[in-house]
């Protein structure tokens, strides 16, 4: 009678069978038969998704139902057939492409009804959108795209399923051990190869929101992505694995911890991209604990094609179960010694292989250069790099340099008026870049205080999320490209020269206020370096009141009466400097927040209630500045107030991708707001970048006791967006820098440099 490990053995061999069989079958019916499906709850669309369906019935209603969003079609011919039901002939239906701005198919809805739809050339962002309008009722319960196939590609099919099984019975003999030893460490090598092969098919399909594993992301891959960056994808992975294997010794654990790492690493990007609006890079990781506070309001998307893959490595683990990659420990560890120094090497290289290759090149869209290229390329390219000393970094340099360009620090005794600077949290005119009307400007308020203030663009460093980085750069006049990361809770030491500190040296009493917690992004660490004399979070304000609060955040209106408070207590022997950061127009905005602001749908973009909340949350937002400027009109000290938006909301949350160089440019561009109650004038021009405005505001105060901020403040420096877009601060038109506009970021750096790692030469 077998014993229970004998039992286990054989039937090890049926599941392997079984695991083989269903995997041809699988992969050939997804190629052959495989849809794309969106479901109701897929949809785009300001009525709610009920019992599987999207249904209109109300009268009058007028706007448009938008599946998809960003699916990949390669060329080729399709079916589209969309589910539902449709009382009338004024709801049509069309596939656009928003990248292409081009219709490829339209008619009447006829739900059930199979659209032929041709493609001469691929489409990364096809949208199958439903019109309705009138008192035509509509309801839509499913998409569902099938490519048609031809002869040749059956042909592949049964060819495939040859060469697997062939595959298959090479691996079985290896199993069986009646292979030479040789021809197993072959098949071996070829099995790792392909699970490499798959892993970075694996992630590029789940970064790229795909719900399954079929020939459509292959065929992305192979049709769309130049053969350099496949390589550099397919090394820098094999590196890693193999860095993997020699670490863990057994297959068993090699293979589902490859499955698990690759998919939690796409699965963050697709995901931090979903609800962000921007581009994954492990600098975000500094942040995982804010991340982990502000995710509640999000769906996380983790799509079957994870859970398939991860269940299948495990079944595979099985099969593979104690079998040791290599027996000799001491050959493992050279080889994981050499595979850690050759993914050292790869890192150290990659950028001057992809330059080799493309030459220099200015990424516009980090997301899209993802897509295009391959993550997993991408995000280490984007990887933090140890801050080098500038070439000639010298105090002899600094010195000739301060010097040379007259930007010495100088005494100030003039008028010293209170100052307060308020970040208002995603403040951002949605005019900009949305293509449709409401019917009240919910920044009206803003624009009305044009006429007698200073109203324009601030170029934030940031879209969609990283509110510190907009501190950092108002506080210090730096740029945040230079260092990357989060600079002011990790990379700023205490004592650090900045706004704050200038404001210390002249006198005022300086005060940091912000309606979250203290260890929120590590402000009070971060604060304190820059050496607020006091500093109000939420630990001192006490539990925000029921009435204060919107969504999960305090209202602004709450951070003005905090604000107002500390300011009727300050010490009234000083002037007076505050930095709020208010939290009340945070994302997510799938609550109710009721306003009067409605959206005309007389567009191809629908209304959906998270961007009329976020609309009704910005006019709240203008109420709420109104009242403060109010209160310190009336005040008899001089003040002065600077009210900006940190960054844009993540605008594919209201079904937005801007892709364009414009709509970069636009994305990037704040509301900024200059007022004062005693007729002080002050100007900016059209944009000016966040770094540049607080060294151009202390020079039109006359405050210039900062050689780096009187350098930033009187040089030509130029509008840089998204870290490496030059534009003309006029026009919005993007420019090549001249030699003397690159010398002077150089210079920049030089100095930044100096007073952040070097040794603070120029605050000596």
């Amino acid at each position: 009678m077998k014993s229970l490990t004998e039992k286990f053995s054989s039937f090890k061999k049926y599941v392997w069978v079984a695991i083989f069989v269903g995997m041809l079958a699988y992969v050939s019916y997804q190629y052959l038969f495989g849809k794309i499906i969106y479901s109701a709850a897929d949809a785009k669309t300001e009525f709610e998704a009920s019992k599987g369906s999207v249904t209109v019935d109300e009268e009058g209603a007028a706007g448009s139902i938008i599946y998809g969003h960003a699916v990949y079609l390669p060329k080729g011919t399709y079916k589209i057939v969309i589910d539902g039901a449709n009382k009338s002939e004024e709801n049509t239906y069309d596939f656009f492409s928003a990248n292409y701005d081009k219709v490829y198919g339209q008619g009447v809805f006829e739900p059930g009804k199979k659209i032929k739809l041709t493609l001469d050339e691929p489409i990364k962002d096809l949208e199958v959108r439903v019109f309705y309008g009138g008192d035509g009722k509509v309801t839509v319960s499913r998409v569902a795209i099938t490519k048609v196939k031809t002869v040749a590609d059956y042909i592949k099919v049964f060819a495939g399923i040859a060469v697997a099984t062939a595959f298959a019975f090479a691996l079985y003999i290896w199993r069986e051990k009646k292979a030479a030893k040789v021809i197993r460490r072959v098949l071996e090598a070829v099995a790792v190869a392909g699970f490499i092969i798959f892993q970075y098919l694996f992630v590029e399909a789940l970064y790229n929101g795909s719900t399954l594993f079929d020939a459509e992301v292959i065929s992305f891959l192979a049709k769309d992505r130049p053969g350099y960056y496949v390589l550099a994808n397919l090394a820098g992975l094999a590196l890693l694995n193999i860095v993997l294997l020699m670490a863990v010794k057994l297959y068993s654990i090699y293979i589902p911890l490859g499955v698990l790492l690759s998919g939690v690493f796409a699965l963050v990007g697709y995901n931090y991209y979903e609800m962000r609006g921007e581009a994954f890079t492990f600098s975000q990781l500094q942040m995982a604990g804010e991340a982990a506070k502000v995710v509640g309001g999000y769906t996380i998307v983790i799509p079957k094609l994870f859970w398939i893959s991860l269940f299948i490595s495990i079944l595979v683990a099985i099969l593979l179960w104690k079998k040791p990659v290599i027996n000799n420990t001491y050959v493992r560890l050279a080889g994981l010694g050499l595979a850690t120094l050759s993914f050292g090497l790869y890192l150290h290289n990659l950028d001057d292989y992809i330059v080799k290759k493309e030459g220099e090149t200015v990424v516009l869209n980090l997301q899209e250069y993802y897509t295009s290229n391959g993550y997993f390329v991408g995000t280490m390219k984007a990887l933090p790099r140890e801050i080098q000393a500038p070439d000639g970094y010298s105090e002899e340099f600094v010195d000739t340099f301060i010097a040379d360009n007259g930007i010495g620090a100088t005494a100030f005794d003039g008028e010293k008026p209170d100052i307060i600077y308020v970040q208002c949290e995603s403040l951002y005119d949605m005019s900009k870049i949305y293509d449709c009307k409401w019917n009240t400007d919910p920044l009206n308020y803003l624009h009305e205080l044009d006429e007698d203030f200073y109203v324009g663009d601030l170029v934030s460093p940031q879209a969609g999320g990283g509110t510190l980085n907009v501190e950092y750069e108002m506080l210090t006049g730096y740029r945040h490209s230079n260092t990357g990361g989060f600079p002011l809770n990790n990379q700023i030491s205490e004592g650090e020269t900045s706004l704050v500190s200038i404001m210390n040296d002249m006198g005022y009493e300086t005060v940091g206020l912000h309606t979250n917690t203290g260890e929120f992004y590590d402000r009070r660490t971060g604060y304190g370096y820059l050496g607020f004399d006091r500093m109000i979070f939420s630990e001192e304000l006490g539990d925000t009141p029921e009435e204060y609060m919107t969504g999960a955040w305090a209202n602004d209106l709450y951070a003005y009466i905090s604000l107002i408070n500390d300011y009727n207590n300050r010490d009234k022997s000083k002037p007076y400097f505050a930095h709020v950061v208010t939290t009340q127009n945070h994302g997510a905005y799938s609550y109710s927040f009721h306003g009067g602001i409605e959206i005309d749908m007389n567009t191809d973009i629908p209304e959906n209630k998270e961007l009329k909340n976020y609309l009704n949350l910005e006019a709240a937002s203008m109420e709420e500045l109104k009242a403060l400027l109010e209160y310190f009109s009336a005040v008899d000290n001089h003040v002065i107030i600077v009210f900006w938006g940190d960054h844009c909301p993540a605008l594919r949350y209201f079904g937005v991708n801007p892709t364009t160089t414009e709509e970069i440019i636009q994305e990037y561009q704040t509301p900024i707001l200059v007022w004062n109650n005693y007729g002080a004038e002050f100007e900016f021009g059209a944009d000016v970048p966040a770094y540049r405005f607080t060294p151009m505001f202390l020079s039109q105060l006359g405050m210039a006791t900062d050689p780096y901020m009187n350098y930033v403040a009187t040089a030509d420096v130029p509008t840089v967006v998204s870290g490496n877009i030059s534009i003309d601060p006029e026009t919005d038109e993007m420019i090549e820098l001249t030699d003397e506009q690159k010398q002077v970021l150089s210079n920049m750096w030089m100095m930044q440099y100096d007073r952040m790692y070097g040794e603070k030469y120029s605050v000596k």
